[in-house]
């Protein structure tokens, strides 16, 4: 299966200002990565403008990940005092390892999909 985004992104990530209230139903964000994850067909999340915060991790949950080289990668939420809460920080170092995982959390700055394949781009363990 490949998981793609509508119009000119992936996915964007949460709306911040849904942090302010009750959750709104629906199904749990990180349910939804972990079906992603254990999945028995493989997906591939196929990147193409933004893949940020949220919609980074959910293609990290994804068995493969492929972007066009100009997409933009990253987990700003760091910048405005957030940790990611979907699993980014756990998925983020199976794939490019510790070093870049730490480098690339703690900084918050997207990257390009040249540069992130440059970061590594391993099937997701199982």
């Amino acid at each position: 299966m490949v998981l793609t985004g509508d119009g000119r992104g992936f996915s964007g990530g949460a709306d911040i200002s849904e942090f302010s209230g009750p959750p709104t139903g629906g199904p749990d964000f990180n349910d939804i990565i972990e079906r992603c994850e254990r999945s028995t067909k493989p997906i591939v999340a196929a990147i193409h403008g933004i893949a940020l915060g949220g919609g980074l991790e959910l293609a990290l949950g994804c068995a493969w990940r492929v972007a066009a080289a100009n997409a933009q990668l990253g987990l700003p939420e760091v910048k405005i005092g957030i940790l990611p809460g979907a699993g980014g920080t756990q998925r983020l170092p199976r794939l490019i390892g510790p070093k870049a995982a730490v480098e690339r959390i703690v900084a918050g700055d997207p990257v390009s999909g040249a540069v992130a394949k440059s970061l590594g781009n391993r099937r997701r363990p199982d």
